[in-house]
């Protein structure tokens, strides 16, 4: 061995001993047990991206810890696996901040830097912007008026969409993802909608399904331009939106979004921007959960059977001969319906529900948390525990909550939970599940293929919280019924007007 291989080798060792020395010597015995240590701070690294979505059930299942800690070369990070401390983290909310990742999207999105600077002012201040801001849309988004318009327009153009869509072939998560979203921002944005432009919806999913390179380079202009034109043709488009007042005319949703910035004194720009982000919440994870919840529909013939059936007794037979359905009656009269969408959401969610350690905490009386760290419950963990869900936590049961009392609500993360539970949750439910309820009664698919294939999704987006197929599926509408005259209404609460 030559002199110079030995003198590389010798200092890569000498270099391996001093990680690991460090790797140890910089981790408080308080703190949650340390794993994948073997090349000290890219071992956790290279295991994500190895296991992908599945690593963090790998994980618990290799080590059966109730939390642990990762090192990370950018910092640390804790994911907890036990529901018990998942209940003691977000009674911490302050400390243990979703805000505080939220107020790191700025940059993402294009904010500027004074904005950023505000949205990261006083995260543990219930009266700051990033605080108040789930507060002050609430009322929107909690059943009342406002959201009894938003629902309707939804299911407006879901209407007009089944129109459309009679008797041809389609791409079921094109099919999918292109009535979802238009029923869905035309609801939010109203008359102006700027997803009207299907160039605008395809730089939003462009730009959508890689937004983790906007948190991970500094300058993606530079480096990722196709990607940066994308988010940067959606932003224009929102901004033109706002600039034209175009949310005058929008839902209360969006009204109360632009009053919060206002009175926080936002640029114009930045307010068009916000919308951006805004967007994610009411796209990234309604349209994907859509096609799941046809597919386990569609594909089990004792699941179409028990759903159909449930949301015929929703059809009432007019005089006129028309066929009334009152799709307001959805969620509280189809339970297995209802069964079915939180179990897709169960069985399919990956989100990973990551927050920031603000401060120094100590979990539970027992683990110290860092300032400065990352904390992640990922979905798939709770929502896979045998001890939680039974033996069969790993197959889609369509029955599995109808009787919400067998189930532990920890453990269930399909919309968060604790001070960060999804407050678009009612109309994403009540949207999603009246579509379903449509397409069920009006058609039947048949896959062109002959028969169902397996749904792929090995090459979903490291961001996606939802799944997207690796492939689409080519199926057949077929009418069901054609002799028969459908009217989808949702009926409206005392004092809302129709639109």
């Amino acid at each position: 061995m030559t002199p110079l291989i030995t003198t590389i080798l010798g200092g890569l060792l000498a270099t391996y001993i001093f990680l690991k020395f460090y790797l140890h010597l910089s981790q408080n015995p308080k703190e949650p047990p340390l794993i994948e240590t073997q090349i000290p701070f890219l071992s956790s690294l290279l295991r994500m991206i190895k296991d992908g979505h599945g690593c963090y059930i790998n994980l618990r299942n290799q080590y059966n810890l109730p939390i642990y800690t990762l090192r990370m070369p950018f910092g640390r990070i804790y994911v907890i696996n036990s529901t018990e401390l998942i209940s003691a983290a977000q009674k911490q909310w302050k400390q243990i901040s979703f805000a505080a990742v939220a107020a790191d999207a700025g940059t993402a999105i294009g904010m500027s830097d004074s904005s950023v600077k505000l949205m990261h002012t006083d995260l543990n201040n219930e009266n700051s912007f990033s605080l108040s801001w789930p507060r002050y849309i609430l009322p929107a988004l909690t059943p009342g008026p406002d959201l009894d318009v938003l629902n309707r327009k939804a299911i407006h153009v879901l209407v007009e969409e089944m129109e459309k869509s009679a008797t041809k072939t389609v791409r079921l998560w094109d099919w999918t993802q292109r009535i979802m979203t238009s029923a869905t921002t035309e609801a939010v944005f109203g008359p102006q909608n700027p997803f009207r432009d299907q160039e605008v919806v395809d730089s939003w999913f462009k730009f959508e399904s890689n937004f983790l390179i906007f948190h991970i380079f500094p300058k993606p202009h530079l480096f990722f331009k196709n990607l940066f034109e994308a988010r940067e043709k959606v932003a224009a488009a929102l901004i033109g939106y706002m600039k034209a007042a175009g949310y005058e005319t929008g839902s209360g949703l969006v009204k109360r979004r632009v009053e919060h910035h206002r009175e926080w004194n936002l640029p114009i720009e930045d307010i068009g921007r916000a919308e951006l982000g805004n967007t994610f919440a009411v796209l990234a994870n309604t349209t994907p959960t859509a096609l799941w919840v046809l597919w386990h529909i569609f594909t089990d013939k004792k699941v179409l059977e028990d759903v159909r059936k449930e949301v015929l007794g929703l059809v009432r037979e007019e005089s006129d001969g028309m066929s009334l359905v009152d799709l307001a009656r959805v969620k509280t009269a189809c339970p297995i319906l209802s069964s079915v969408f939180q179990e897709t959401l169960r069985h399919r969610s990956l989100a990973p529900s990551v927050k920031k350690i603000l401060e120094d905490v100590l979990l539970d009386g027992r683990y110290l948390l860092k300032k400065g760290s990352m904390l992640m419950m990922p979905a798939p963990v709770q929502h896979s525990d045998k001890e939680v869900w039974g033996d069969n936590a790993l197959e889609f049961d369509h029955l599995r909550f109808v009787n919400s009392t067998k189930w532990n609500r920890t453990a269930f993360r399909g919309f968060g939970g604790g001070h960060v539970l999804c407050p678009g949750r009612h109309f994403a439910s009540t949207e999603i599940m009246a579509f379903a309820a449509m397409v069920v009664l009006r058609f039947d698919f048949v896959p062109v293929a002959g028969q169902w294939g397996k749904a792929e999704w090995k090459n979903s987006p490291a961001a996606a919280q939802i799944p997207i197929l690796d492939e689409d599926i080519e199926v057949e509408l077929r009418v069901r019924e054609p002799e028969r005259t459908w009217k989808f209404v949702y009926s409206r609460s005392e004092g809302v007007e129709e639109d």
